[in-house]
């Protein structure tokens, strides 16, 4: 009974403190507020001890809904770029291995951490895979861990900002638009079908299985012309409050010592995959002539439903961005294996 007391309250934390964080931010005017306000108030709540979670059906029900948003925005002339994507997919990748390479050798060097647990703090994502990893190779996983969450809090907070830096005419957070809404019917029929669908990605091991379903649906969906119009912008603020929430949920397990002694890790590679991913960005739009302000979402080594949705809320290409990301994952999952077990293949 205690234990059910206990959990029923951290449930309960996280249902007040994700809207209240996306309400502080919405009224300071801060960028995509339904995002990185429940980021930073749950994340500072977590480190100063209070415990909450995000149980794990309202978890893939954002994501289906994130990823019904993203469908919704797929259009036959944006598929016309396609052709330009393997040169920026190639861009993307190089930075991705420069930024593991990079900030591996800075937490050697700064921080003394090994060899195989600096690789696997310097992985530009897929953080449950690097986690699984640790566990076999007995590496500094807490370290890693805080290192990993800091980078995802600090790129989810400094995206937008690169964002609105780089292009005066982008607006964050525009989620209320005067587009035709989905009928309630097709979207309950909708998010079922992607809940399904998600259920069964997700025993293949594909991340994002929730996303990736619901965007999928919505993008058939919509392109044939079975269902029209977005999810309403009610359903899509929640979902990014509860994404929020989940990345400020990172840091629960995380007291101040541990967060002192990593954080500065955390910082450097950010600074590190900002620096590189914007650069290769830079690069890609120059070459290709994509839009710049969507390379930079896509090249973007945050997590990949966060990346995903933030492209969601400056109305960028969700397929253009949503490929990247995922390519960027797949990648990792062969990139850190051979860096930590190359002297094991010799």
């Amino acid at each position: 009974m205690a234990l059910e007391k206990l959990s029923f309250s951290k449930i309960m934390h996280s249902l007040w403190l994700g809207p209240l964080g996306a309400l502080l931010a919405w009224y300071i005017g801060a960028p995509a507020p339904f995002l990185t306000g429940p980021t930073t108030v749950c994340s500072i709540a977590a480190v100063l001890g209070l415990r909450f979670f995000v149980p794990e059906p309202i978890k893939n029900l954002s994501f289906v809904i994130i990823g019904l948003t993203m469908g919704s925005n797929v259009t036959p002339e944006s598929l016309i770029q396609a052709s330009k994507w393997p040169f920026s997919i190639i861009c993307m990748l190089a930075s991705v291995i420069l930024i593991t390479i990079l900030g591996k050798h800075f937490l050697i060097n700064l921080l003394s951490m090994d060899k195989r647990s600096s690789t696997l703090a310097s992985s530009p994502g897929h953080l449950s895979f690097v986690l699984s990893i640790s566990s076999d190779i007995k590496g500094e996983t807490a370290q890693i861990t805080i290192i990993q969450s800091t980078r995802v809090l600090t790129l989810t907070l400094l995206t937008p900002l690169i964002v609105m830096l780089t292009n005066d005419n982008v607006v964050l957070g525009r989620l209320i638009n005067s587009n035709e809404l989905i009928p309630f019917l097709d979207l309950f029929i909708l998010m079922a079908a992607s809940i399904l669908s998600g259920y069964f990605i997700q025993k293949t091991r594909i991340p994002a299985a929730y996303l990736i379903a619901g965007m999928c649906c919505s993008t058939l969906s919509n392109g044939t012309g079975l269902t029209l119009g977005e999810v309403p912008p009610f359903f899509s603020i929640l979902a990014f409050v509860i994404l929020g929430t989940l990345i400020g949920a990172r840091f629960v397990s995380v007291n101040v010592l541990q967060l002192r002694s990593s954080f500065f890790g955390g910082v450097l590679l950010t600074l590190i995959g900002a620096f590189f991913s914007l650069l290769f960005a830079y690069i890609t739009y120059k070459i290709t002539g994509l839009n710049f302000v969507e390379t930079i979402i896509a090249f973007a080594p945050g997590g990949l439903e966060t990346m995903v949705a933030m492209g969601t809320l400056i109305e960028a290409d969700p397929t253009y961005v949503a490929i990247h990301h995922i390519t960027r994952i797949f990648f990792l999952s062969f990139l850190v294996p051979f860096l930590i077990y190359k002297k094991d293949l010799r």
